[in-house]
């Protein structure tokens, strides 16, 4: 790393930044890692919100996602997509919570029929509050 000292005091070390923002190259690695994963996470909620119900049994038995609970909670899904687009810091715990509806296959309630329907509804709500009051 080309790193350069400003004195004679090594805690004083500095890294390149750029011209126009004065930031480092690694708060602006950090930035465009974080603004990618929450495009991935809005991709990943317009696209379990449009999902579509196979129709064909054989198809459908290898899905795991509750359609009938994604329809309960599609246009809320789709809002929370579009907030989340413009939402210049969006909470990490929003995020989080976000995630793991979407990726945990055994105790999220898009995906498990045990979990009741009100913990999806109670975790849409409290997700698209924070990230609407955020943006």
């Amino acid at each position: 790393m080309n790193s350069r000292r400003t004195s004679g005091d090594p805690s004083e070390v500095t890294t390149p930044t750029t011209v126009a923002s004065g930031r480092s190259l690694l708060e602006r690695w950090h930035e465009c890692r974080s603004l990618h994963k929450r495009r991935v996470l809005v991709r990943w909620l317009r696209r379990t919100a449009n999902h579509t119900h196979e129709p064909h049994p054989i198809a459908r038995r290898h899905e795991s996602l509750l359609h009938y609970r994604v329809i309960a909670v599609r246009s809320e899904l789709l809002e929370i997509a579009a907030a989340l687009e413009i939402a210049h810091d969006p909470d990490p715990a929003c995020l989080t919570t976000l995630h793991e509806l979407l990726a945990n296959g055994c105790e999220s309630p898009l995906y498990n029929p045990d979990v009741h329907i009100s913990e999806l509804r109670a975790a849409i709500y409290h997700v698209r509050a924070r990230i609407l009051t955020h943006a």
